[in-house]
């Protein structure tokens, strides 16, 4: 009499009846079907023989059709569905250290527009990169990647991931990813430095573009959505200790009109919310130069604000307005 999978079988009578019992030739079961449980139904080789596996058990969990072998040394349970999730868990597997990387790993993170497609995953550099299951990518600083958990999945960080995705996506595509993530408050500049340290003198494609968006965004050349900023903006407007003032009020100047974000009437105080990115910044300098000088040809004064100054500095961001009321409502002389 033999014992296969969990069906008793015998030589004279054939299929006599399935057994419920959790041992398979004095091996319990339960270990393994906890792993591949945790794993979208998928086990490798290596995991299944720590589990208590033999080698013939696992060809027979084969031959039975029990197991489907997903790539070499990979094996999903036949009854678990054919998912996305599941061919990356293989992808990972596959490899003896790997993270998921690149789109993959954009996806789980939430980056918007990225769907599932085929799975990429990140490898120390000297890994074999074949895989039948993924596009493999190999990093020649693995051990110092940073990683999270999504899903059960260790996926390298945002930063990792805009890093490792810059190798293939144009400068304009990295820039709106970064942006995101920014404005998400998922991403914060900090995380590239040490990127960027390690990467100091390599030349890897798209490098060269991330850099000068990361310098871009550093310390307070990031703002984030004009709706953010606005709002805190006028959070300190509303202060008691402030006199009334208008918002997006429209002024017609001598050579331009403008629509401001405060003005504050018994001060003639316009009170901007400098949120514009660097490159734009840059762009519109000359724009903002004559603006505030037509203002104050007409007897304005202009204050300009920074998100970084209205979210951590809202009390300093006060007194400079209450500094500025004093001298403007004293009678001229």
């Amino acid at each position: 009499m033999t014992l296969y999978s969990n069906v008793i079988y015998s030589r004279s009578k054939g299929l006599i009846r399935p057994t419920r019992s959790r041992y398979v030739l004095g091996m319990d079961v339960r270990e393994i079907s906890r792993v591949m449980a945790r794993q979208n139904g998928v086990i490798n080789r290596d995991q299944a023989i720590r589990a208590g596996a033999s080698p013939g058990f696992i060809r027979t969990r084969l031959e039975n059709a029990d197991w489907l072998e997903l790539s070499h040394g990979v094996y999903a349970n036949s009854s678990s569905p054919p998912t996305w999730e599941r061919r990356l868990r293989a992808a990972v597997l596959g490899h003896p250290r790997a993270y998921v990387g690149g789109r993959s790993a954009a996806y789980l993170h939430g980056f918007d527009g990225v769907r599932p497609s085929r799975p990429e995953v990140l490898i120390p550099y000297g890994g074999n990169n074949r895989s039948q299951l993924a596009r493999v990518i190999r990093a020649r600083h693995f051990d110092e990647v940073t990683t999270d958990v999504i899903r059960g999945f260790v996926v390298t960080s945002v930063a990792e991931t805009i890093l490792t995705m810059s190798l293939t996506l144009r400068p304009s595509s990295i820039e709106k990813y970064v942006d995101d993530r920014l404005a998400s408050r998922r991403l914060a500049i900090p995380q590239f430095d040490p990127i960027l340290a390690r990467l100091e003198f390599a030349r890897q494609p798209g490098l060269g573009s991330l850099r000068r968006i990361v310098g871009q965004r550093a310390d307070d050349a990031y703002q984030p959505p004009t709706t953010e900023l606005e709002r805190l903006l006028y959070r300190l407007l509303d202060r008691p200790e402030l006199p009334p003032y208008e918002r997006q009020l429209p002024i017609k100047y001598r050579s331009t009109d403008a629509t401001v974000d405060a003005y504050i009437p018994v001060w003639k105080l316009v009170v901007e919310g400098d949120g514009r990115r660097f490159h734009s910044r840059q762009a519109d300098h000359d724009r903002d130069r004559l603006r505030d000088a037509e203002a104050l040809a007409a007897g304005h004064v202009v204050l300009r604000l920074t998100w970084k100054m209205l979210k951590y500095q809202p009390e300093k961001c006060l007194q400079r307005l209450l500094a500025i009321g004093k001298h403007r409502s004293r009678p001229r002389a």
